[in-house]
């Protein structure tokens, strides 16, 4: 049973993205669920990622219709092919919603939420800038009173 699941899980796995931002950066949105799994992208679904499979059902049919109509002489044949014309338009538009809600819960797409800092970089604390002014302190002579710099 568990190997059904990751069969199916690896299906519908579109891939990591990160490799589109270098290190360093961030994704364009807040990311929601950083490896999302197939319930997580399933749950996040909502009207925009359903319209794509909506669009499908009747364009579906006419794009299966006007492939199939060549077919007339062999009516069996012709029902099997609309059958399969049909569905594969349905799952590749259904695919499509997963492959959006999955893009929204990895930040990548937007998802209605805001970064705090809209640069892309992501501001590190920069160790070394204090260090230096440390040391040039320590190496640098002054005078009695201190108030000289020599």
């Amino acid at each position: 049973m568990s190997d059904n699941l990751y069969l199916f899980q690896r299906i519908l796995q579109v891939g990591s993205v990160r490799h589109l931002i270098e290190p360093g950066e961030r994704p364009p949105y807040p990311i929601i669920v950083e490896a999302p799994q197939v319930r997580d992208v399933i749950a996040n679904m909502h009207l925009p990622e359903f319209v794509p499979f909506l669009v499908s059902i009747p364009l579906g049919a006419v794009i299966a219709y006007s492939m199939t109509s060549p077919l007339q002489f062999l009516p069996l044949m012709r029902r099997r092919c609309f059958g399969v014309v049909w569905g594969y338009t349905a799952a590749y538009s259904l695919w499509l919603g997963f492959k959006g809600s999955y893009y929204k819960l990895t930040g990548f797409e937007d998802n209605g939420l805001r970064w705090k800092n809209q640069e892309p970089r992501i501001k590190k604390y920069d160790f070394t800038s204090d260090l230096k002014r440390e040391a040039s302190d320590l190496f640098r002579r002054k005078g009695i009173d201190g108030s000289k710099m020599y």
